[in-house]
């Protein structure tokens, strides 16, 4: 056995840059999962506020709305972050990839259109 010790050291999840980016990202989430719950109650759609301030047990149906727009919520600014990981800067080229690029070219002037012979075979070579 050798006297050296081996020291293992936790991962330092503040380094992990997509931890950072879920955290972050699911903090934004939060927030406006929060902004949007105040909107619901400012604005008493569907007579929500009144309901609730009615209700024989308040906090349960607020924490119900609330739970459900943090997951949905946070879920697509998450995603929409995770998504938006491959995407390039696009330095003087078009945003989209060749296929945009063709869909969108104007046929007419770049001479898109071959013409096809009906029948027969190809001859290769």
């Amino acid at each position: 056995m050798s006297d050296r010790k081996q020291t293992i050291t936790p991962p330092r999840l503040r380094n992990d840059p997509l931890i950072r980016l879920v955290a972050i990202n699911g903090a934004a989430g939060v927030c406006i999962a929060m902004l949007v719950m105040g909107g619901i109650f400012w604005a008493n759609i569907g007579n929500l506020r009144v309901l609730v301030s009615k209700a024989e047990d308040p906090v349960l149906p607020v924490l119900m709305l609330a739970f459900a727009l943090v997951i949905t919520l946070g879920s697509v600014v998450i995603g929409s972050a995770i998504m938006l990981l491959g995407r390039q800067e696009h330095r003087g080229n078009p945003p989209g990839g060749k296929l945009l690029q063709a869909l969108t070219a104007d046929f007419q002037d770049a001479g898109a259109y071959a013409p096809v012979r009906s029948g027969g075979t190809r001859k290769t070579g």
